[in-house]
């Protein structure tokens, strides 16, 4: 064994030349956004199927949390202990985020959506015709609604319980 401790020395790492990419990129991404608005045919109708691809996207994501917290808890698992604060706040703290990110797609529902027409029209179609209260326009923002409530107390709730069963260290809060 050699009794020499010599460790190679490392320069510091230089990431200057870097701190312009992220803004280079943003006006890249600009510039195709707005390239693209100029060739689509309908530019707002164009946008309501991208923001509605995105926003479906997350939703996903904060939904799947809700999931599996909710299946913690229905089966008392154990396994799902060290990801389940990740997944309550992805289920609880994202929601008013997602209910903001909602209102283009409310907005912009009658582009998106051929068979939201108002309560005066009748669908000729017969399965369309059998849902004729949701298919409308305050059927569908009821609805809306109706949604983000339940999801927004059901993951609040849960979320509460949890992190009382974290101050109390009894397991009753969850049960």
């Amino acid at each position: 064994m050699s009794s020499d401790n010599h460790t190679p020395q490392f320069a510091p790492l230089d990431l200057s030349k870097w701190r312009n990419v992220s803004w280079i990129l943003i006006a890249v991404g600009a510039i195709g956004a707005i390239g693209g608005a100029a060739i689509s045919k309908d530019p707002v109708k164009q946008f309501a199927f991208s923001w509605l691809l995105a926003f479906m996207f997350y939703l996903s994501l904060a939904l799947g949390g809700w999931f599996l917290v909710m299946v913690h808890h229905l089966v008392d698992a154990s396994w799902s202990v060290p990801i389940r604060r990740v997944t309550e706040a992805m289920a609880c703290l994202l929601c008013p985020t997602l209910l903001i990110l909602f209102l283009p797609v409310a907005f912009l529902a009658p582009k998106i959506y051929p068979w939201l027409q108002s309560a005066e029209q009748l669908h000729p179609n017969h399965a369309l015709s059998s849902k004729y209260p949701l298919f409308t326009t305050p059927g569908y923002y009821i609805a809306a609604a109706a949604l983000f409530a339940v999801w927004w107390l059901f993951s609040s709730r849960l979320r509460y319980w949890s992190l009382q069963q974290d101050k109390t260290g009894a397991a009753d809060c969850t049960h």
